[in-house]
């Protein structure tokens, strides 16, 4: 019989720093992820607005929008979950202070870009495709602000939501990492394709923030271009084409279309991961120093980009599938300048503001904002 003691955790946190490479990974990703956001929520000007979409035009589409930009959001939970779980210990004192963080950097600004919209309905008028004063008067405007059971005002800012409630119940996995860390993994994993058929929802949430924290404490190395990438990278594009053309090949048990979604959103981890490790991509001075400011642009990028579109389509109607790529690579790539821009001026001119609404912390001498960080 074994008398040896069993440890106190399974899993313990990984104290020592993250390595610099995978920081700059993370960094780089975290605005090319932002980027496929609002090219995605952007993309309703050519299959909605316009009277026709071009068979390219909604070939592109269904390939980014439909699968690969789906990956943006898993991908966020993960690293998450890697950066935040891989050092947190429970307890009441330390409970209490990530509360107090995550709400200042979460929730505050969830509340703050949801109620300016809620301002804008009722001072200003309605935007197209996203509400008007009189839809929040009948949804209920405090239901709609704090998105309760239903998308928030800023619907693209679900993700805070969502967001913050793991962090609330972020306790509950360390117990996995404490007990059983594998068995958590999969009984995670389980939930989010048996149960759930939405390819977003709280079992997904769980399970990628869950997996990021997996990958930090197992040490699993993360640095260089291993074979799980270049085999993720692989598997995600073929999954990706199988999938866009789904209909056509013959897969019609829905069942299993979706399995194989959610599977492939998880090959699109590795996939990306092996994209941040291009060099001109790891290094882009540029990218870095967008990355500054990838929170804000994902606090504003709605209701920019529908009303950027808005006064776009009042002049012009793309029409074919040339113009209509241009417009969902215009108007997508322009907003994210713009508000990097705009982002670039407030942590200069109103520091204080800038820090509240999204979430940063003041450096301790005068000058520009800190940049916002992954939250972890």
């Amino acid at each position: 019989m074994n008398a040896a003691p069993k440890p106190a955790w399974m899993l313990g946190p990984a104290r020592d720093p993250i390595d610099r490479e995978v920081s700059k990974r993370i960094d780089v990703l975290r605005i090319i992820l932002i980027g496929l956001i609002v090219l995605a929520h952007g993309a309703r000007g050519i299959t909605v607005r316009v009277p026709a979409t071009g068979p390219v035009a909604g070939w592109m589409v269904e390939v980014l929008n439909g699968h690969v930009d789906f990956v943006a959001v898993p991908l966020f939970f993960a690293i998450s979950g890697f950066l935040f779980l891989r050092k947190f210990e429970p307890g009441l004192a330390s409970y209490a202070e990530m509360l107090r963080k995550k709400t200042a950097s979460v929730l505050v600004p969830y509340l703050l870009f949801n109620i300016g919209l809620a301002a804008w309905f009722y001072f200003v008028g309605s935007i197209e495709m996203m509400g008007s004063w009189g839809f929040l008067e009948q949804e209920g405007v405090a239901v709609k602000t704090l998105g309760l059971g239903t998308t928030p005002i800023n619907y693209p800012l679900w993700f805070l939501r969502d967001l913050y409630v793991v962090f609330l119940l972020s306790p509950v996995l360390l117990l996995f990492f404490k007990e059983a860390p594998a068995v958590g993994l999969i009984a995670l994993f389980c939930l989010w394709v048996g149960v759930e058929p939405a390819p977003y929802s709280y079992y997904g949430d769980f399970f990628m923030f869950y997996f990021g924290g997996f990958l930090a404490r197992t040490r699993f190395p993360l640095q260089g271009v291993s074979w799980w990438q270049r085999w993720g990278t692989v598997l995600f594009v073929l999954l990706t084409a199988t999938l866009a053309a789904h209909k056509s090949l013959g897969i019609t048990d829905e069942h299993a279309r979706l399995f194989l979604f959610k599977c492939n959103l998880v090959l699109g981890l590795a996939c990306f991961w092996r994209v941040s490790a291009i060099p001109f991509v790891r290094e882009s001075r540029l990218l870095h120093r967008m990355a500054h400011h990838s929170f804000f642009i994902y606090l504003a990028h709605e209701p920019t980009v529908s009303i950027l579109q808005t006064r776009l389509l009042s002049v012009w109607t793309p029409v074919g599938n040339a113009e209509q790529i241009a417009f969902y690579w215009l108007t997508g790539l322009s907003v994210i300048v713009l508000l990097w821009l705009v982002g670039e001026a407030s942590s200069r001119l109103v520091p204080r503001v800038y820090a509240l609404a999204t979430g940063a912390r003041l450096p301790a001498r005068r000058g520009p904002v800190a940049p916002a960080r992954a939250h972890g």
